[in-house]
């Protein structure tokens, strides 16, 4: 019999802390208090809000899943009320410092939908500190060895959300995502999956093209038996019918 997991970084995490990429609508940027299951009660903490969100990358083998209603709201370390941001803090070097990357503020992504993943980012360097002697460890260079102090748990995992460059309508995982969803429907059909898919929805310019009679030359497709179907899987030579 195998040995069990001995490995933090082996563990399962489930649920909202298995998230590690999400794409959706960047509605509000707030200062508040910390949630009450905080340990430390004197920072306050930034709140993201999102809607039209989902989920598209987990941790580990864990699986996708739905958010609720599309809703997602998240917290961000800030700083004791009166205070101003250490540029080493996880709200400089994760949130702001990303954000600028893409050559906003994150304040001027608020109203759009953004894609936003965990990173393990470098916060700061410490030196590493000999348990013998208390004293900070030299190299043979006769420098201080230093240790890179992560944006991450105790497992190891990235745990703070970053801007990345978002997905568009014409990227191959949103046209195939798209491409697959319409498939074997019918114009009808079709436009209620673009108006209640939480994916779809981000991308409205497919439900655009369904009402100027283009989707199909957008994805590929052709039309039979007034259905959506893709050319490979379909003896019938292509055309489009928007009857």
């Amino acid at each position: 019999m195998p040995l069990p997991v001995e490995s933090e970084k082996e563990l399962s995490v489930g649920g909202f802390q298995g998230i590690k990429k999400i794409r959706g609508l960047l509605v509000d940027i707030d200062v508040t208090a910390p949630p009450e299951t905080w340990e430390n009660q004197e920072r306050q903490v930034v709140v993201v809000k999102m809607e039209d969100t989902v989920v598209l990358e987990m941790f580990g083998d864990e699986e996708p899943f739905e958010l609720k209603d599309g809703k997602f709201n998240f917290y961000i370390p800030y700083v004791e009320a009166g205070k101003k941001p250490h540029q080493n803090s996880i709200y400089a070097k994760c949130w702001l410092a990303s954000a600028k990357e893409l050559g906003k503020l994150p304040s001027e992504f608020i109203g759009s939908y953004v894609t936003l993943e965990k990173q393990p980012r470098l916060l700061f360097q410490k030196p590493v500190i000999d348990p013998a002697t208390k004293k900070a460890t030299l190299g043979e260079d006769g420098k201080k060895v230093l240790e890179d102090i992560l944006a991450v748990d105790q497992a190891g995992r990235p745990n703070h959300f970053c801007f990345v460059a978002d997905e568009t309508s014409d990227s191959s995982n949103v046209r195939e995502y798209i491409r697959d969803l319409v498939t074997g429907l019918n114009q009808k059909a079709a436009l209620r999956k673009l108006l209640i898919d939480t994916k779809a929805k981000q991308h409205p310019e497919y439900k655009v093209a369904l009402n100027e009679g283009t989707l199909a030359d957008m994805l590929e497709l052709v039309i039979v038996d007034n259905k959506f179907q893709k050319p490979e899987e379909t003896d019938e030579s292509p055309g489009q019918d928007n009857t």
